[in-house]
């Protein structure tokens, strides 16, 4: 139960600053764990602004309460002025500035310190920055002055239960139906907070009361049927998720709970059908691969079940990969690592995603583009690989990029272009002696004999098997056998 559940808790509306234009995600609909990976994704891209806040955190915050303790009066002009920054900072948080955001919000602060809905929204800033402790104060201290003020709670709510405070987050959600009996928000926010903590049949009152409210409310249908599921309740839990995928087909938990539902009445066929759908809609979540693994094998189908198995290794993997770049998301080798991992499973499109973000990555030194390059060298795009690695040598030589176009080359049979990168990247080894080789012989063709004496030499003395065993010394010694570059 719980694991199902748990997910929905990061669809709890987030915090975003908000303000008279714009809503804040606490003010919108709340979304069951459909949302959790978008949330996520939010919070990672808002967290790179974290670093440029911290260093006047502690300061602003101690100022503003300083402020707040010692004014009692704000003069005409001056709460005009603050009404004039909290308008600059809502323009700010539009355009995703959480860091400007705040300070603007903090300099309404330092004006007018009386006005709670600068607290409020400047909180809501920091949940988004995670500065927790400072979003907790503000949150707290817009209460403090607005104790009737039930989007407050709720608000503050949505911060407890996303950072782990179920217990708190259920007071805030009760206090803001008590100030406010119509937020459906507040009541299908504790009614995933009360299914976390087993309390089924609170959970099941509290998403139905949604209902009555917003009867067309999806999620909530959603999780009332995730409760009455787990309330042992299977037909109307069923009846409960049909009618969601009747209104939305791609409704990707309803799936996922209702296959959940029919494999506890033992309809297993009709699970696995669920399950496969819900893959279909999110084709790299490893729960509903295990899920429906446990159904076949329920089925007795060795065989579907093994291939589901190798699919969960095969996302473990991956999932170990994203994690490592997520930790260093500038790292040119993981990146490759997971451009070439896709390649090995025929994910072509995710490969050439991953080249393109290395060939970003370098954009200083052009590597990306002869790691690119070598790509098409070896699909035998020789022309492809020609252009990139050109790319990369317009940007930096390097002997890499013209090791990789002398290879390309010489798959074309352009001899002398090949053997000219070669020299450039004084690479010895069994193709560049057969590139010396073939020259040799089509020079002797020419009549240019000891042009092709000195390719047959070379050849010879960097891969032996190609003539005598032994040369006269004599003839080779003072010959180098990578000629220089003009």
């Amino acid at each position: 139960m719980n694991r199902q559940i748990a997910g929905m808790l990061v669809g709890l509306c987030v915090l975003s600053g908000c303000g008279a234009d714009a809503q804040t995600a606490s003010e919108k609909a709340v979304k069951s764990n459909q949302a959790t990976e978008n949330v996520s994704q939010n919070q990672e891209a808002k967290s790179d602004t974290t670093s440029k806040s911290g260093a006047h955190t502690e300061e602003s915050v101690k100022s503003t309460q300083q402020i707040s303790q010692n004014s009692s009066t704000v003069d005409e002009a001056t709460v005009k002025k603050a009404e004039e920054f909290f308008v600059q900072a809502m323009k700010s948080l539009k355009k995703r500035e959480f860091a400007n955001s705040v300070q603007i919000l903090t300099t309404a602060i330092n004006l007018n310190p009386h006005e709670s809905k600068y607290y409020f929204h400047r909180g809501s800033v920091w949940a988004d920055l995670k500065q927790d402790a400072n979003a907790i104060i503000d949150l707290t201290k817009a209460i403090e002055m607005s104790p009737k003020n039930g989007q407050y709670y709720l608000t503050r709510g949505i911060f407890f239960a996303t950072r782990g405070g179920g217990e708190l987050a259920v007071k805030d959600f009760s206090k803001a139906i008590e100030l406010n009996p119509d937020d459906f928000q507040a009541f299908n926010n504790r009614g995933l907070l009360f299914a976390t903590s087993g309390k089924i049949k609170e959970a099941r009152a509290d998403f139905e009361q949604v209902l009555r409210i917003q009867p067309d409310s999806l999620d909530a249908m959603n999780n009332l049927g995730f409760a009455l599921m787990n309330l042992n309740e299977i037909d109307k839990a069923i009846e409960t998720l049909n009618e969601v995928i009747k209104r939305e087909p791609k409704y990707l938990n309803a799936y996922d709970n209702r296959g959940l539902a029919w494999q506890k009445q033992k309809e297993f066929a009709k699970a696995a059908e669920d399950f496969t759908t819900a893959i279909q809609l999110s084709p790299q979540n490893l729960k509903f691969y295990q899920q429906r693994m446990v159904v076949y094998e329920k089925m007795n189908q060795p065989e579907k079940a093994k291939a589901d198995a190798e699919k969960i290794n095969w996302l473990k993997r991956l999932a170990i990969i994203n994690d490592r770049i997520t930790k260093s998301p500038k790292d040119v080798d993981l990146v490759l690592e997971r451009a070439q991992f896709y390649l090995e499973s025929d994910m072509r499109e995710k490969a050439m995603q991953d080249y393109a973000k290395i060939v970003s990555l370098t954009q200083d030194t052009g590597r990306g583009y002869y790691i690119r390059g070598a790509l098409y060298l070896e699909e035998n795009k020789l022309d492809r690989c020609i252009q990139e690695c050109s790319r990369a040598i317009n940007i930096q030589p390097n002997p890499e990029a013209y090791s990789i176009r002398g290879d390309a080359f010489m798959k074309r049979g352009d001899i002398e272009h090949a053997l000219r990168d070669f020299e450039r990247a004084k690479r010895i080894d069994e193709i560049v002696a057969k590139a010396y080789l073939m020259r040799s012989k089509s020079l002797k063709k020419q009549g240019k004999l000891k042009k092709a004496a000195e390719d047959f030499e070379r050849a010879v003395a960097i891969d032996p098997s190609l003539g005598p065993t032994k040369l006269n010394e004599d003839k080779t010694t003072a010959k180098p056998v990578i000629r220089p570059i003009d």
